[in-house]
């Protein structure tokens, strides 16, 4: 039977969980803990079919080619960069509570040294497929829409949506993936502190790809294929061909967005936690952190889980 995956981008789910009201014990702050045991049980019973796996973030490899990748992420100077910072550093104290529990409840954990979890993301998804398998992607990351395919579902569980191969044009305005890909080389991604090829936001990216399809029948159109008249070009649109520059930072920057670069490299010191299922060590984890609502019913709150279901009985 074909293999169905529920992959779970571990740090983007959590920081949502953690911006929600406060929890804390003792002097620590609890409620990514606790929301985040309440949202996978919530998915893992919706997909009860799927393989839940848990994907955490590593040290980008896309730092070794571009220094200031996500450099934006680590500024503490405005009032708003210290409270996201503040924010971030209580979030890091809870995430080995996370993976202590989801180890005790039996999920898969993925991680690499060199790759975030989209990157892992995009492996395993591409792997799952060409298995014959499906795959639902649970992330609010809009980076990960370009895995959206034949099988592959994105669901965005911070803001209830859902995308998949028929409605991929309605939610992003462009025909294919690669499209979303060159949409993001143009137009940049301030969230990871990667600028675009200037002149061009993401409405005129769009725009532009719904036109000429893709960068490189844009050029070819212009300066060979002489299918495309130069001189009644946009000016934003002129710079594309007339300036150098931008076609390096467009090239760079695909190789930035693009989770299926020819230049991401290998992943190193993978690390795959199959988990160690065990009850009484999570109700014990849960009663340490005062987590009444999940121990009151445990056996039913487990019951949703892999590990813990019920085996069926063959009937005569």
């Amino acid at each position: 039977m074909a293999q169905k995956l529920l992959l779970i981008d571990g740090n983007n789910l959590g920081h949502y969980y953690n911006n929600s009201k406060p929890l804390t014990i003792g002097s620590l702050k609890v409620q990514a803990i606790y929301n985040f045991l309440k949202g996978i049980r919530q998915f893992v019973a919706l997909f009860q079919t799927h393989k839940p796996i848990v994907i955490w973030d590593g040290a980008s490899w896309r730092r070794m080619m571009f220094a200031e990748y996500k450099e934006n992420r680590e500024r503490r100077e405005t009032k708003s960069e210290i409270r996201l910072a503040k924010l971030k550093d209580e979030y890091k104290l809870q995430v080995p509570y996370i993976k202590k529990a989801l180890r005790m409840l039996g999920i898969a954990q993925v991680s690499a040294l060199n790759m975030e979890a989209d990157d892992l993301g995009a492996i395993l998804t591409d792997r799952c497929i060409a298995n014959g398998g499906s795959v639902v992607l649970l992330t609010g990351d809009k980076d990960w829409l370009q895995l959206v395919g034949p099988g592959v579902v994105w669901r965005d569980p911070i803001h209830d949506r859902v995308v998949t191969e028929k409605n991929f044009k309605d939610f992003t305005g462009l025909d294919t993936t690669r499209q979303f890909v060159e949409m993001k080389a143009l137009a940049g991604d301030s969230g990871d502190n990667v600028p675009g090829v200037g002149g061009i936001g993401e409405k005129g990216a769009i725009e532009f790809l719904n036109k000429y399809g893709s960068f490189t029948n844009f050029t070819n159109g212009v300066l060979f294929e002489k299918t495309i008249d130069f001189d009644t070009l946009p000016k934003k649109f002129k710079a594309l061909v007339e300036d150098e520059e931008k076609t390096i930072i467009f090239s760079r920057n695909i190789d930035l967005v693009d989770l299926r670069t020819p230049r991401r490299p290998i992943p190193l010191n993978l690390q795959i936690d199959h988990g160690e299922p065990d009850a009484t060590k999570f109700q014990r984890f849960c009663e340490i952190l005062l987590f009444n609502s999940i121990t009151k019913n445990l056996s039913d709150w487990l019951a949703v889980f892999p590990a813990f279901r019920e085996p069926l009985h063959a009937t005569a």
